[in-house]
């Protein structure tokens, strides 16, 4: 079964819930325990032999006489990413290596259930199927039920989409059939809407013989040396080509883009100085890198250009795109392996954590949209780990974000005190460092006990360090160093 597109029209009303849309492959998973267990594409290619680390862990948790499970294959710590390209390392091998499948692990995110111990459930409502599937228990790498939320909660899901660099939600009604092979109205695909900003460097004319009359913006994101990264080109009409009027003042003779902008657009292309910032409305990247369904939504005033919000983020932009750039802090040691390893280990946070907002909807609701929220700040955080450093206070945002999920997972078992001096919040770290140490002694000291423990997270007035510690290990001591990475 596959989603249907809608009518534009998001759905509404306590009958629909959302989840996130996994990108990888969808997979449809015959578990029969004690003979086999078949895992077939949408096309009916078995996919088998190529992840053959999920047939027993399916098996662990198959009734009797069997079940069908419909999903998605996800590459681990990239199950959002535009571009699966982890996952195309193991589809490509047909019988792959233990040291293969150790570095490139897989989960199957499994969304719905079609047949359970000897009976069909497809003629069962979604929310009958859901609480069987619950039951079966999939909590755990590398097999996993998806978490639904209220569609109430739209709002909050579609800026956790735009955090995460998701295109869409999955909107299902809780009452509708699942058709095989068909599409339903009461299954619907919602487009993540994200604006961002982008760099024009050169127009298309509406005719060659009146090169000066603006067809299509084309539009790059900043990278080294001065250069763009073509992401795609963008129809203006009316009103919006007075908006870009002055790119006829920056004609210039060469393209400001890199090699590999596509020949058809490059030969009648004008090109101009990469000086004039604007913003962009798209559904997502498509695997060449281009913006999916762009609308152009205008200039953005040299003072409002914000070096986080590049459409596609590629490294630092160039000086001429930007206002004067700050004052660069002081330089810091790459990011520890540690840091690395967080990101690696993100989807099972994830899951943790949605799952718990997920029980908290029906019992406490302003929990929920709370913990909500702190997820997404706590993403957007983790998506700045390639970054050379930020500040404490960003960092310690992100840390509050995490222990609140954590808080909600440890229930009275974990305790936390949080000492900084305001003072320290401009001081500079490197990105993920305290939030590490943080997540480490939770699983280190807190998890394990069964009577939990106090997290003490602390740096005095006028100090140079911040302590952490989960009362059990040693405390770690991250370094502080002066200057304002970002201004708080």
């Amino acid at each position: 079964m596959t989603p249907s597109t809608g009518s534009g029209q998001t759905p509404s009303g306590p009958d629909w819930v959302v989840e996130l849309a996994w990108t990888g492959h969808r997979c449809i998973a015959y578990v029969e325990p004690g003979r086999r267990t078949r895992l077939l594409s949408s096309r009916d290619v078995s996919m088998t032999a190529a992840y053959p680390e999920l047939a027993p862990e399916l098996e662990k948790r198959s009734p009797p006489r069997g079940m069908i499970l419909d999903g998605t294959i996800v590459a681990r710590g990239e199950e959002h990413a535009p571009r699966a390209t982890l996952l195309k390392k193991r589809s490509a091998r047909s019988h792959p290596s233990q040291d293969q499948i150790l570095a490139t692990p897989v989960d199957f995110q499994v969304a719905d259930l079609l047949w359970l111990d000897g009976h069909l459930t497809v003629d069962l409502p979604y929310r009958d199927r859901r609480t069987l599937l619950d039951g079966l228990g999939f909590d755990a790498a590398p097999v996993w039920t998806t978490s639904p939320l209220p569609v109430s909660e739209l709002e909050s899901m579609l800026r956790i989409a735009d955090v995460k660099g998701v295109d869409a939600l999955h909107a299902r009604h809780l009452g509708s059939r699942y058709r095989p092979g068909g599409r339903s109205p009461l299954w619907v695909k919602v487009p993540v809407p994200r604006t961002r900003q982008v760099v024009v460097g050169g127009w298309t004319p509406t005719d060659p013989d009146h090169p000066d009359l603006i067809a299509s913006l084309l539009l790059g994101v900043p990278v080294s040396g001065g250069q763009l990264r073509y992401v795609g080109r963008v129809g203006v009409s009316g009103e919006e080509r007075g908006q870009v009027a002055a790119l006829r003042k920056l004609r210039r003779d060469g393209s400001p883009f890199l090699a590999g902008m596509p020949a058809d657009i490059a030969r009648p292309a004008i090109w101009v100085a990469p000086r004039l910032v604007g913003l962009v409305e798209f559904t997502g990247i498509a695997t060449d890198g281009r913006l999916r369904l762009p609308h152009w939504r205008g200039p953005v005033a040299p003072s409002d250009v914000d070096d986080t919000r590049w459409a596609v983020p590629v490294g630092p932009p160039p000086s001429r795109v930007l206002p004067e750039p700050p004052v660069e802090p002081e330089p810091v040691p790459p990011a520890p392996a540690a840091a690395v390893e967080t990101r690696r280990l993100e989807q099972h946070f994830v899951y943790n954590a949605l799952n718990t907002i997920a029980a908290l909807i029906r019992t406490d609701p302003g929990r929920a949209r709370e913990l909500l929220f702190g997820f997404a700040d706590l993403s957007r955080a983790a998506d700045q780990a390639g970054n050379a450093s930020t500040t404490l206070g960003h960092e310690l945002d992100a840390v509050r974000g995490y222990l609140q999920l954590e808080q909600a997972r440890f229930g009275p078992r974990l305790r936390v005190e949080m000492e900084v001096d305001a003072g320290l919040r401009g001081a500079t770290v490197r990105p993920l460092q305290v939030l590490v140490a943080v997540r480490d002694a939770v699983q280190r000291d807190i998890e394990p006990r069964p009577q939990g423990g106090v997290l003490t997270i602390s740096a005095a007035p006028g100090g140079h360090a911040v302590t952490v510690t989960g009362g059990v290990g040693e405390p770690v001591v991250i370094e502080l160093r002066s200057g304002t990475a970002t201004p708080e």
